[in-house]
C-alpha cells in the first residue's frame, strides 16, 4: 500500500495523534500542540518512506517510550485507581491496527492469527475485566481495565503485524532515535539538577523521588522523558540487555557498524541505569545479564577467557563509578529515607488484604479503597503523619497488588504468563541469524529481569506495563520471523 507524502495523507495518518494533541491543548499551555506536532512530524519524516504502514510503525515505536499522556478518565483523589490515560503511541497504535485489520481481513480475506500464547494473554485480560465489572471502584475500574486492554492490544498487534525483517530494521531505527532523545534529556537533567521534560509528562509532586539524601551528601535522580526515576530504569532494561547481547557476539559475527552502535547503547543505558539510583533496577539488570551470559555460554559463544575479560571490565567499571559517582555506593550503604520500611509496611497491608480476599481479590482498581479497611498491626508502631501518606499508596510489589485485586489464582497465572513470555527465546537453536539471536536472547533476558523488578515497585496500569506487553509482542514477532512462521503475512 503505497502513497505519496501529500498533506492530505499526513493529516489522515496523524489523525489519532492530532486528536490527542487537541485534547492536551484544551487543558494545557498553547505550546503543547506545537511541540507535539514537531515531535510527530520529525518521527514521520525520519522513517524516510511513503508507505502509510511503515510510517505508522515507525511513529508508534518512536513514541512508545515517551510518557506523554492525556487523562480520559482521571483517578479519584481519595481512593486511587489508575483510570484511563491515552498516549500518542496508543493513538497511533489504533490507527496502525485498523489499517492492518483492513488489509488482512477485507483486502486479503484472511483470518486474524491467534497463537496459544495469545490465548493465555486473552484469558488474563478476561479475568481483569471480570474483576473490574464487580469492583467497588465502579466506572473507574472499567476505565482502568480499558487502559490495560490497550497494553494487551499492543502485544497482539506487534506480535502479528511485524512480518518482515525490514519491519524489524524500521523498529530498531525508531527505538534508537527515541533512546538518543531520552539519553539527551538525562544529560540535561543531570547538568541542571531539574526535571526538564516535554509538555504532557506529569512530574508534579516528585519531590524526594528525584533528590535523595545520602548521609552527608545528596544525589539527583534523572527521569528522562518519564514521570519517575524508577520508570526510566525500567525502560533502560529493555535496551541494555539486547545491546549487551549484540556486543557479546563480537564484531566478527555481526556488522561492525551495528556492533559499535550496540556498544554505545550499552554504555549509555548502563550509565542511565546507575544514575536512576534504582536498587531494584540494578538487581534486575544483573539478573538479566546473567541470563544473557548463560545463554551464550550454552551456545559456546563465550568461554572462560571472555568471562575473565568481563570480570576485569566490571572491576574497572566499579572503580570508575566509585571515583566519578560515589552516590551509587552510598545508595547501598546510607539511609534510604525509610523507603524499605515503607515497602515492608505496605507488604504487611497487602498480605492482610490477600488473606481476606484470597480467591478473587477486592476487584480491579480497588486496592487503595480496600486499604482503608485493612490496617495491619505493624502500623500501630508508626506515627499518624507517617500513616496518612501510606494510605495514599499501593503496595510496591506488582505480584502482591495482582493477588490483592484479582486473587491468588490470578497472580499464579500472571507469573506463569510472564515465564512463557521469557521462554519465547528458547530453544536457542531456533535463532538462525546472529542478529535475531542477539535480540531474542536480549529481550528474553530483559523479560526475566522484569520478573524480579516487578516485585520491587508499584507497577499498575502505566507506561511500564505497556512497554512490558509491547516487548513481549516484539519477542513473539522475532520468533515468528526466525522460524518462518511470519512468511506470507501482510506486507
Amino acid at each position: 500500500m503505497k502513497a505519496s507524502l501529500s498533506p492530505v495523507l499526513l493529516v489522515a495518518l496523524a489523525a489519532p495523534a492530532l486528536a490527542w494533541l487537541l485534547l492536551q491543548g484544551l487543558g494545557e499551555s498553547a505550546m503543547l500542540p506545537a511541540v507535539g506536532l514537531v515531535a510527530l512530524a520529525g518521527a514521520l519524516l525520519m522513517s524516510g518512506l511513503g508507505s502509510v504502514r511503515r510510517l505508522l510503525v515507525f511513529a508508534f515505536f518512536f513514541m512508545a517510550a515517551l510518557d506523554m499522556s492525556k487523562a480520559i478518565v482521571p483517578p479519584l483523589e481519595r481512593f486511587y485507581s489508575p483510570g484511563l490515560y491515552i498516549t500518542v503511541a496508543q493513538a497511533l497504535m489504533l490507527g496502525w491496527g485498523l489499517l492492518w485489520v483492513f488489509q488482512r481481513v477485507v483486502r486479503e480475506r484472511r483470518n486474524l492469527p491467534f497463537t496459544r500464547l495469545d490465548g493465555w494473554a486473552l484469558a488474563y485480560l478476561a479475568w481483569i475485566w471480570w474483576c473490574a465489572l464487580r469492583s467497588p471502584a465502579g466506572s473507574l475500574a472499567l476505565a482502568s481495565a480499558m487502559g490495560y486492554s490497550l497494553c494487551v492490544l499492543s502485544y497482539y498487534l506487534v506480535s502479528h503485524a511485524l512480518t518482515r525483517v525490514e519491519d524489524l530494521r524500521l523498529v530498531l531505527k525508531a527505538v534508537l532515535l527515541c533512546f538518543a532523545l531520552q539519553a539527551a534529556f538525562v544529560v540535561l537533567q543531570m547538568a541542571v539538577k531539574a526535571p526538564i521534560v516535554l509538555p504532557g509528562i506529569k512530574v508534579a509532586g516528585l519531590g524526594g523521588a528525584m533528590t535523595l539524601s545520602l548521609g552527608e551528601s545528596s544525589a539527583f535522580r534523572p527521569i528522562g522523558l518519564f514521570n519517575h526515576p524508577n520508570v526510566m530504569a525500567d525502560y533502560v532494561l529493555w535496551l541494555l540487555l539486547p545491546a549487551l547481547a549484540v556486543v557479546l557476539l563480537g564484531p566478527q559475527r555481526i556488522a561492525r557498524r551495528v556492533w559499535w552502535t550496540a556498544l554505545a547503547v550499552l554504555l549509555a543505558s548502563a550509565g542511565m541505569l546507575l544514575a536512576s539510583l534504582s536498587r531494584g533496577g540494578w538487581a534486575s539488570g544483573i539478573l538479566g545479564a546473567l541470563v544473557v551470559g548463560g545463554a551464550y555460554w550454552r551456545l559456546r559463544l563465550i568461554g572462560k577467557g571472555h568471562l575473565m575479560v568481563a570480570l576485569g571490565l566490571v572491576v574497572l567499571g566499579l572503580v570508575a563509578v566509585a571515583v566519578v559517582y560515589p552516590q551509587v555506593f552510598l545508595r547501598l550503604t546510607e539511609s534510604d529515607a525509610r523507603s524499605t520500611e515503607s515497602r515492608l509496611l505496605l507488604n504487611d497491608q497487602a498480605f492482610m488484604i490477600i488473606r481476606d480476599h484470597w480467591f478473587s481479590g477486592v476487584g480491579f482498581g480497588a486496592y487503595n479503597q480496600s486499604a482503608y479497611d485493612h490496617i495491619p498491626g505493624s502500623w500501630s508502631f508508626i506515627s499518624e503523619d507517617y500513616h496518612r501518606p501510606l494510605l495514599m499508596l499501593v503496595v510496591h510489589n506488582h505480584y502482591l497488588l495482582v493477588a490483592a485485586e484479582l486473587g491468588i489464582p490470578a497472580v499464579l497465572f500472571w507469573f506463569a504468563l510472564l515465564v512463557r513470555f521469557a521462554r519465547q527465546a528458547a530453544p536457542l537453536a531456533q535463532w538462525r541469524e546472529p542478529g535475531l539471536l542477539a535480540l531474542g536472547v536480549g529481550l528474553g533476558g530483559a523479560m526475566v529481569a522484569h520478573l524480579l523488578y516487578l516485585a520491587s515497585d508499584n507497577y499498575y496500569v502505566d507506561i511500564r506495563v505497556f512497554l512490558l506487553w509491547t516487548c513481549a509482542g516484539l519477542l513473539q514477532a522475532l520468533t515468528r520471523l526466525s522460524t518462518g512462521q511470519a512468511a506470507g503475512a501482510t506486507r
